[in-house]
């Protein structure tokens, strides 16, 4: 039996949608599967993070096709997987996610979709921890992830075409764990009084298609202030950004890709700039323009 599974990139919070808030983007994890006699795992990996993940049963890809096979009960089989990447490695972006969500669908395609979709979402959560990144690359567009008693809720929504989406991925990682640790274990009331205005204007702006209204909402105090400080140029291209009224910068999950919420596409000059925020503090940067994703996680039989 042969598969396609593709998945794409999320970025999650949206400053103050912490924990909360995600939007896929159309950068894309594929990955083709042939079951095979032998019960073996094997994955070649082309393009992010060539070279670096694991390409056998220790990858995310089969720890969660695994995860998903005892849910069900089923002995597994054999799989070789080509692994085709855009999605760069630790950078924010949600590559576990997406490598999380292609191994639990295709897992369960095998299994004749014996999983509802709640159960596959669910899973994936429990794997990757992350609802605002694992709701998105699962169905796509913009979406409000709620956890409560266990269970998984969302809501999802287009994104409007008001905005021009930039990331700028640097050339160096950071740990999801590592950039949790640095926040802290309470907050005072006025900063999440802030962060809660600001959740909702954003979302308010967002419904009535304000796109001024949605910069303004692009702020937050629970975890960017931080997390800020590990990220490389974040102040700095931020207040360019809003210096010229181009729109508003954030931390794309716990980074260090910088998201670019843009009323316009960069021009060359300013390419170059941000470029130079970064080169004077000894990184390098890729500026990539990126766009909505509406579909989620998508699998094919060949």
């Amino acid at each position: 039996m042969k598969l396609r599974a593709c998945v794409p990139a999320t970025s999650a919070n949206l400053s103050c949608g912490f924990d909360v808030l995600g939007l896929a983007l159309d950068l894309t994890y594929e990955v083709e599967v042939e079951t095979t006699e032998e019960r073996s795992f094997f994955l070649h990996h082309r393009g992010e993070g060539e070279g670096e993940v694991p390409q056998d049963e220790r990858n995310l890809f089969f720890v969660a096709v695994r995860k998903t096979w005892e849910r069900l009960g089923f002995e597994g089989v054999g799989l070789r997987v080509c692994a085709t990447n855009d999605i760069p490695i630790a950078r924010g972006l949600g590559s576990s996610a997406a490598c999380i969500v292609a191994g639990v669908t295709v897992a369960n395609a095998l299994c004749g979709g014996k999983l509802k979709f709640e159960e596959m979402l669910e899973l994936a959560v429990a794997l990757e921890g992350h609802p605002d990144n694992v709701i998105p690359a699962f169905v796509g567009g913009f979406t409000i992830a709620l956890r409560e008693e266990g269970r998984v809720f969302y809501q999802r929504f287009s994104f409007p075409p008001l905005f021009s989406l930039f990331v700028l991925i640097p050339n160096y990682t950071l740990s999801t764990e590592i950039m949790r640790g640095v926040l802290p274990a309470s907050y005072p009331r006025e900063d999440v009084v802030f962060s809660l205005s600001h959740l909702a204007f954003l979302l308010g702006s967002l419904f009535t298609r304000d796109r001024e209204g949605f910069f303004r909402a692009l702020e937050d105090r629970i975890h960017e202030p931080y997390r800020g400080k590990y990220v490389t140029g974040f102040p700095e291209v931020k207040a360019y950004v809003k210096g010229k009224g181009l729109g508003n910068v954030v931390i794309s999950g716990s980074g260090p890709t910088l998201l670019l919420v843009l009323s316009r596409p960069l021009e060359e000059e300013e390419k170059r700039e941000i470029a130079g925020i970064f080169a004077a503090r000894g990184v390098a940067v890729r500026i990539q323009e990126v766009h909505p994703e509406e579909k989620g996680a998508r699998v094919e039989i060949l």
